[in-house]
């Protein structure tokens, strides 16, 4: 029984030794996957964060004068997605990551091997991992090795691949999945590809029928293959493997749920409350009609009439009477802002569009980063094993391209975040600073002839943090060098005076 977590699926056959066993149970497995409900809320948050809401599927129906439902095509319909999920990941990302990730080592030769993998390109990897995490509860990614024979690393989305275990829960393999357009006949078909990884090799298994099931690919130059393969000058080619799964999940939180879900019902709210005052102060922007003695044939038309020509027919003793409706704006504006709070409380952000009372000093500004510095401590946690993963494969990548012995213990992550700032608040404290130690100084040289030299000496050093054995040794260096100075001196003048006295 191999299990996915959170779910236990009998993919026992993926972990076969035989490739016609496991084609036939990844069409089961695949489809499993797609349709769990893990996959269905990871592909909701995937949606809310490229602006598709639930409000796009928003439709209107009334009654007709027959008692049936019907959609009402010519009612305002607004639909207004807010971007708030969008606002919150990016958020959380580039407070934790907007800094470039360092590392820091004793051995210079070491650091400057590492910094190689440390480039632009691992920074992005980093900030894809944690906004697919944060948007799909989890992300995977896997290493792999470049044209120059150096390791590197990517984000495997985690909508299309999932793990395989054993019976005693131990990772076995990685099941990847995705479609590819290919010509054939001709014509250009989508052809959907599976990989299945373990910790030697990679086998490849294709499904070319979408209602068909996977099959060994033996279009492959080389399948089952290692992870890495190579030609070397010679035209030799040289096949090595990681020594295990190269691929890591990235989870979100303890129980992989996406960024979205606290408040997806929030912003659904919102967008309802905002679409349907768009839609009131559009359908309501003309009064509405009570006719008497209408001539037509039923409502729908008049409706059209009065909407499209302004005009309405009646019979000789009817009429059209007037009326006006209050819009409740005060009362959706009041929900909105209400909405709005609890997704930024609730989402664990920064709501730049708060105001206050005016007087943002330093100790504000934090206390409006404090949910959002929360969020981002348990993200970091997270953040850093995956760290400590990618270290253990650069190390190892390291001592086999350059025959070092180096560990990845012995490297220091540096993960810095930067907050907004009131550079006047910071001027002021410091000077208040400034000015009280003064204050405490000259209290020192007004008791110094009190005290012995030495005391006076550790108590001014404490105001400047300065060590005191130190500035005590400048010293005593300083006084000897000027009373080997003065001593020098008089010697001289002896001499001259002596070679006076003789001549």
């Amino acid at each position: 029984m191999a299990i996915l977590r959170g779910e236990k699926v009998n993919h026992k056959k993926l972990l076969s030794d035989d490739n016609a066993t496991v084609a036939a149970a990844l069409a089961k497995a695949v489809d499993e996957d797609k349709n769990s409900t893990s996959k269905e809320k990871a592909r909701t948050g995937q949606k809310y964060y490229d602006y598709e809401h639930d409000i796009l599927n928003n439709r209107i129906f009334y009654l007709d004068d027959n008692d049936v439902l019907r959609e009402d095509h010519n009612a305002s319909n607004v639909k207004i997605p807010h971007a708030f999920h969008t606002e919150l990941v990016d958020q959380k990302v580039q407070y934790l990551l907007s800094n470039p990730v360092t590392i820091e080592v004793e051995d210079e030769a070491f650091k400057e091997r590492l910094e190689e993998y440390y480039d632009d390109d691992f920074q992005l990897f980093l900030q894809e991992a944690v906004e697919g995490a944060s948007n799909k509860g989890k992300e995977y990614v896997f290493a792999r090795t470049i044209a120059n024979d150096r390791l590197c690393f990517q984000v495997s989305d985690s909508l299309h691949t999932f793990p395989v275990y054993d019976e005693t829960n131990n990772l076995k393999g990685i099941v990847r999945y995705y479609n590819k357009d290919v010509e054939k006949d001709g014509k250009v078909v989508s052809v959907e590809f599976a990989e299945v990884w373990d910790e030697k090799q990679v086998t490849f298994y294709v499904k070319e029928d979408k209602n068909g099931s996977f099959k060994f690919d033996s279009t492959r130059d080389m399948n089952p293959r290692p992870h890495v393969i190579a030609t070397d000058r010679l035209g030799n080619i040289l096949k090595r493997s990681y020594g295990s799964v190269p691929f890591y999940r990235l989870s979100n939180n303890k129980q992989e749920k996406s960024d979205l879900e606290p408040i997806k019902a929030l912003i659904d709210d919102y967008d309802l409350m905002a679409a349907f005052l768009s839609n009131n102060l559009q359908d309501f922007a003309e009064a509405i009609y009570v006719v008497k003695g209408f001539r037509g044939d039923d409502l729908s038309k008049l409706r059209q009439n009065v909407k499209a020509k302004k005009v309405v027919s009646t019979s000789s003793d009817g009429g059209v009477e007037v009326k006006t409706v209050n819009i409740p704006v005060d009362a959706r504006k009041t929900k909105l802002d209400i909405d709005k709070d609890a997704i930024y409380k609730f989402g664990m952000g920064f709501d730049s569009t708060q105001i206050g009372d005016g007087n943002i000093t330093n100790v504000v500004i934090k206390s409006r980063y404090a949910l959002l510095d929360m969020k981002a401590n348990k993200a970091e946690v997270r953040l850093r094993s995956m760290l400590s993963w990618c270290n253990e494969m650069i190390v190892a990548d390291i001592n086999r391209r350059f025959k070092t012995a180096y560990k990845a213990n012995d490297i220091t992550v540096n993960i810095v975040r930067e907050t907004m700032v009131n550079e006047k608040d910071i001027v002021e404290v410091e000077k208040i600073k400034e000015e009280t130690r003064a204050v405490v100084i000259e209290s020192i040289l007004a008791v110094a002839s009190r005290l012995d030299d030495e005391s006076v000496l550790k108590l001014i050093c404490e105001q400047f943090e300065l060590d005191w054995e130190e500035v005590q040794l400048l010293i005593e260096e300083q006084e000897y060098s000027s009373g080997l100075q003065d001593d020098t001196d008089p010697v001289e003048g002896e001499d001259d005076a002596g070679a006076g006295q003789v001549a």
